[in-house]
């Protein structure tokens, strides 16, 4: 039973999805209001560094959001030592991306020509781990069942932004890139000091199979996740600025940030659902089932509303960018309903520990998604990639739907991509057993 939409299933997941539509809302607000104070250029520059920077986090984090949300659950006072294992290890694996990539963009890209310099490496590395720990604490937050804060975190986190934007003039690539990551460190530093002082301490004791050392060989999974779904996801807009230039890629990656943010809703209501799924004795099963069939209703009535009103909503970047961006920005917006399916379906695995299928999804989408946009964005630019993208996630979630009647709730097989062991990849270790050390293998989902 799902318990109704006052569940925690539901609260939490509309906690989190409310956090996702006001930070798109204010995000696309910022984007504007950065279109007409700065130049073209910049925009499609900045753009590219806050892309390039998110995916590295994404990469440094190596998916520990998701494991966090799948153990801390029933961790007991496991969760203290593996989320400030998972911190550490995801900051400094973040920082030694963000310096490499910094040290290497400039001699392959133009785009990236801003970081040739010593303090822009040193401070676009630093970005990387802030940006990784912003992230991770929501997942943290959501897991405790505190996802309450998470929207109160972006409004704040938001509106420092667009105040910071205006202080700065939002003229250059450096003051647009600033005003993003600096009210992020802010957040951090007031939501960790919640966490380790209130609300991760605890007495209770642990699952059997929730010890740091089961977590790491979940985490170990979610690792190889981690990179088939950046190279499917994340480094598309990157892809795109390097295949058409900043100038040209900019349009597309408004569009795409548009378009990730309407996924952000989904990836809200997942979480929620991880977390309520991983509790003892949950119907995770049932749960999924009842909140797709919600889910698709809600964003179906999204994407429709979006679609008419697609003009009118670009205008808001201004008329260049509305007129270069409508038809991939239509194409995109088509994205979030079979991303749905995919989503929630993966969302269910991880409740599960299933790996193998979490695996098996990501890395059809990494081999399909770079593949298609090389071909189609040759022939027919931004609009092929974003055609490339829509059809990506249609095949996905297809076999995501066909694969999923032998899902039982707890032993049956699941045969999705023929990856998935009968039983969840999970090591019971004795009770009361603790594994040596901290935690954490790293990395989340």
């Amino acid at each position: 039973m799902t318990g109704g939409p006052r569940s925690p299933l539901y609260r939490n997941g509309l906690a989190l999805a409310c956090s996702a539509g006001l930070s798109a809302l204010l995000g696309a607000g910022y984007w504007a209001l950065a279109a007409h104070t700065a130049r073209r250029a910049s925009v499609g520059e900045a753009t590219a560094l806050v892309s390039a920077m998110t995916a590295l986090s994404l990469i440094g984090q190596l998916n520990l959001g998701n494991a966090l949300t799948a153990f801390l659950p029933r961790a007991g006072y496991h969760r203290f030592r593996i989320v400030l294992g998972s911190y550490l290890g995801s900051v400094c694996l973040s920082v030694l991306l963000g310096a490499g990539f910094a040290l290497v963009a400039p001699r392959i890209s133009p785009a990236f020509e801003i970081l040739a310099h010593i303090g822009m490496v040193v401070g676009f590395a630093l970005s990387v781990g802030v940006w990784t720990l912003f992230v991770m604490q929501d997942s943290v937050l959501a897991a405790l069942r505190r996802a309450s804060w998470v929207p109160m975190e972006n409004i704040v986190f938001n509106v420092i932004k667009f105040l910071l934007l205006l202080a700065f003039g939002g003229g250059s690539v450096l003051a647009l890139c600033g005003a993003w990551i600096i009210p992020a460190g802010i957040a951090v530093v007031a939501v960790s000091w919640l966490l380790f002082r209130h609300f991760l301490p605890t007495g209770t004791t642990p699952a059997p199979d929730t010890s740091p050392r089961n977590f790491r060989r979940f985490l170990a999974g979610e690792g190889i996740t981690m990179i088939f779904e950046r190279v499917g996801v994340t480094l598309v807009p990157l892809l795109v600025v390097v295949m058409v230039g900043p100038a040209a890629g900019a349009p597309f990656a408004l569009s795409w940030m548009i378009m990730q943010a309407l996924e952000a809703l989904i990836f809200g209501f997942g979480l929620s659902l991880i977390v309520e799924g991983a509790q003892a004795e949950a119907d995770v099963v049932t749960m999924h089932r009842e909140l797709r069939r919600r889910a698709l209703l809600g964003v179906a009535a999204i994407v429709l509303a979006a679609e008419i009103g697609a003009p009118l909503l670009l205008r808001i970047f201004g008329a260049g960018y509305q007129e270069d961006a409508t038809a991939v920005f239509r194409l995109l917006l088509l994205g979030p309903l079979p991303a749905t399916i995919v989503i929630l379906g993966v969302s269910t695995a991880r409740a599960q520990r299933r790996i193998r299928r979490i695996v098996g999804v990501h890395l059809s989408i990494a081999l399909l998604v770079p593949a298609g946009a090389v071909l189609l964005g040759h022939l027919y630019g931004v609009v092929g990639v974003g055609a490339a993208w829509l059809a990506v996630q249609a095949i996905v979630a297809t076999a995501v739907l066909l694969t999923e009647p032998g899902e039982q709730r707890s032993s049956s097989p699941i045969r999705a991509f023929r990856l998935v062991p009968a039983e969840p990849l999970v090591v019971h270790a004795p009770v009361g057993s603790e594994a040596p050390n901290s935690a954490v293998g790293r990395h989340p989902d």
